[in-house]
């Protein structure tokens, strides 16, 4: 739907990786996948979702194969909207230095994720 500003898929058995490119959903203001199975590399979601403020995409790593891998790309620097950003409990490595570039961001959880390993 055109006007969609809020979708919460969160508590589900979604698995899978999560669709790169991600479809545009450009209206959306929260977006919440957590607790999911999902798994494999972040998307690029500047594109797809440039009105964010919140993305939810923590809990991935329910199963021994599951959560969310690689790098916390500066790609969500582009995201000028983006109040919260949780990708806590994954399989993240890496996240980009250009954070500090977030004017609005007041939330931000990486916890339990692979970073500086």
């Amino acid at each position: 739907p055109p006007n969609l500003e809020q979708l919460d898929l969160s508590d589900n058995a979604i698995g899978g990786e999560l669709p790169n490119p991600f479809p545009s959903l450009e209206n959306i203001q929260r977006l919440a996948i957590a607790n999911n199975d999902i798994n494999g590399r972040l998307p690029k979601f500047s594109r797809s979702i440039p009105r964010v403020q919140e993305l939810d995409l923590s809990n991935q790593r329910r199963t021994s194969k599951g959560g969310l891998v690689g790098d916390i790309t500066d790609d969500f620097t582009k995201l000028d909207d983006l109040l919260v950003l949780n990708l806590a409990v994954n399989r993240l490595a890496s996240i980009s230095s250009d954070f500090g570039n977030l004017d609005k961001l007041e939330v931000l959880n990486v916890s339990s994720n692979l970073l500086g390993h």
